[in-house]
């Protein structure tokens, strides 16, 4: 199992002190099914979530210091999104919201950890201005954030996302799921898209609730 998780193919849950599939072993071949709930019951949400929005719409997870996009529709702009593609959980509003989950001491050891690997350098984001932006997130349902304002480029200057997390079954690995496109027309559908997105929250807990 340790092997296997060194490789990038298990994920460990320190809470359940399970192994969980990762995504890379989810993808070695098409003979390997996807987890039913992602790629079922999250995955009709996603439909719809598109078909209102009309823009990309991702699903991520936390992947050590990262959120990985682990599933993607793409809209009908040329603003895409790659299956697969990791942020830093520091530099990321789903990261900034899954952050804001944690106590302070397990938030702390993720940027200390970000900081150590070398994607981040203290004398450009302080731990001051980490906590500044995970405060900011708590108790916020929706996190609307702009590319511009994240240190690292992005394929996509110019856009937006609006994400909130969504409920997952016990012992399955946390989640959320946005909306991603030009930030003047997420804009302008800000409270549409919000709405959905509660809509959709408040869906999946019930479906959760009656063991799906």
């Amino acid at each position: 199992m340790k092997s296997m998780a060194s490789l990038g193919y298990l994920e460990y849950d320190e809470q359940n002190r399970s192994y969980l599939p990762a995504v890379r072993l989810v993808h070695l071949g098409s003979w390997i099914s996807f987890n039913s709930y992602e790629q079922e019951v999250v995955l009709e949400q996603m439909w719809r979530l598109r078909d209102v929005a009309q823009e990309s719409v991702v699903l991520a997870t936390v992947n050590d210091i990262y959120i990985e996009y682990i599933e993607t529709l793409h809209g009908w702009e040329s603003m895409r999104i790659k299956r697969g593609t990791r942020r830093l959980l520091a530099q990321n509003g789903i990261g900034w919201q899954f952050l804001a989950q944690m106590d302070r001491e397990e938030a702390r050891a993720i940027y200390a950890q970000t900081i150590k690997s070398g994607e981040l350098m203290r004398e450009e984001f302080s731990e001051a201005e980490f906590f500044e932006k995970v405060d900011a997130h708590r108790g916020k349902d929706v996190s609307f954030v702009y590319a511009k304002e994240l240190l690292r480029p992005t394929a996509h200057w110019g856009a937006a996302m609006m994400a909130r997390l969504i409920p997952s079954p016990p012992g399955h690995r946390k989640l959320a799921i946005g909306a991603h496109g030009l930030s003047e027309r997420l804009e302008a559908k800000s409270e549409v898209i919000a709405n959905e997105l509660e809509r959709i929250a408040g869906a999946l807990g019930e479906r959760i609730a009656r063991g799906l």
